[in-house]
């Protein structure tokens, strides 16, 4: 069972980002809109933008947190 396993999980992972680029193409290659439609999303991409920057922060921290705590348990014996 676990022979495949080996092969099988790349094997997915693979095929989850030819799956992403076709979709990708999709959607580039769709109508952008009228001028109102485009501001609209550009006020979505920026909104966007602004919670990956605040999520980042916070998973930053957290990060250096963990590993913090990860050294010192390390150390304690």
């Amino acid at each position: 069972m676990n022979d495949y396993v080996i092969y099988l999980i790349p094997a997915l992972g693979v095929l989850g980002l030819i799956v992403m680029a076709i979709k990708s193409a999709w959607v580039s290659k769709q109508d952008p809109g009228d001028e109102k439609m485009q501001e609209l999303a550009g006020y979505i991409a920026n909104g966007a933008m602004a919670f990956l920057k605040a999520e980042w922060k916070v998973l930053s921290i957290f990060v250096i947190f963990a590993a913090v705590l990860l050294a010192y348990s390390g150390t304690i014996h």
